[in-house]
């Protein structure tokens, strides 16, 4: 009798056990839920998919490509997203009215352009005054940046007629003249180059150099809640990242399988993207003197402070 209990006892441990272990695994195997861009910003989290890294490191990770930033913001918002590879204006615009993530890694800088047609007589910004111009949002970085550089000319948006539009869809509505310029980030930059319907007349750097682009904000109880899968994640990120600048050709091949299928349109725009991951204090004041910019077009409301716009426990230096 008491030897039946013994192994009662014994067999009542290992299912503990086993249970514990099973509660330790579906932890780990959680999904992490990324929502993203069709752009070349985001060829770190492309290539991870692509080399299976998030696997091989025990991270469950779900991709889900959206339209425009704002979508993006939109489902961390209502907690159907974890993490996002998105535009700084949303972001900012975001944090601004409260809404609660973290900027917790960067992305890129620059990366955008301003594209006309082919034999347009379109030399300058000002040029575009009274032209039809596209832009992937009015929420998006590029909006921001067109306004920006029309300022400069005493221009607003009054003086042209600007175009929220799919970004999939703006090359072909200039190269069927529907449009007679558009600025939006790469690949739809070099997709007008390489098939001569287009030419870039402004590159972003231009209009401000080594802007702030894409960033990835997460969720604050996201963070509160995972900050080990979160690091592993921004490790990753971090790793992939510096894959990218120093494997360009066997970027540009994983990256076309995801946007566009077109090689070489990747290896032409995936040059004027400037990628980085840390939130280093040159990002961080880049990010700031980017806010102070918006705030000057009334695009934000109020100033943030450091600590309400980044997480540096992760990927700050």
């Amino acid at each position: 009798m008491v030897r039946h209990r013994f192994i009662v006892l014994i067999l009542i441990f290992f299912i503990c056990l086993l249970g514990l272990w099973q509660v330790n695994m579906s932890n780990d195997s959680e999904t992490i839920r990324v929502g993203y861009l069709p752009c070349d910003h985001s060829a770190a989290l492309f290539i991870a998919e692509a080399n299976k890294t998030f696997e091989k490191n025990g991270l469950n990770v779900k991709s889900t490509q959206l339209s425009t930033g704002s979508e993006i913001i939109n489902a961390l918002s209502s907690g159907k997203l974890d993490l996002g590879y998105v535009g700084i204006t949303p972001a900012l615009q975001a944090i601004s009215k409260g809404v609660p993530i973290k900027i917790v890694g960067a992305v890129n800088l620059e990366g955008t352009g301003i594209v006309v047609q082919e034999n347009s007589k379109i030399q300058k910004i000002t040029d575009l005054k009274g032209k039809t111009i596209a832009t992937p949002g009015l929420s998006s970085i590029q909006h921001t940046l067109l306004l920006y550089e029309l300022k400069k000319y005493n221009l607003t948006s009054n003086d042209l007629d600007i175009v929220p539009m799919n970004i999939y869809m703006i090359p072909s509505a200039l190269a069927a003249v529907k449009i007679d310029a558009y600025i939006a980030y790469e690949p739809f930059v070099s997709i007008s180059r390489y098939r001569n319907t287009g030419k870039v007349m402004m590159f972003s750097g231009e209009i401000m150099k080594n802007h702030p682009c894409c960033v990835i904000v997460a969720r604050d109880d996201f963070i509160q809640k995972n900050p080990t899968r979160l690091k592993k994640f921004l490790i990753i990120h971090n790793k992939t990242t510096n894959y990218v600048k120093s494997h360009t050709e066997e970027s540009a091949s994983m990256v076309s399988k995801q946007i566009i299928s077109n090689i070489e349109v990747e290896k032409l725009a995936m040059k004027n993207v400037k990628y980085v991951s840390l939130l280093d204090e040159e990002f961080q004041q880049s990010v700031m003197n980017f806010m102070i910019m918006e705030n000057s077009l009334g695009n934000l409301n109020k100033t943030l402070l450091q600590e309400q716009i980044f997480d540096t426990r992760f990927l700050g230096v």
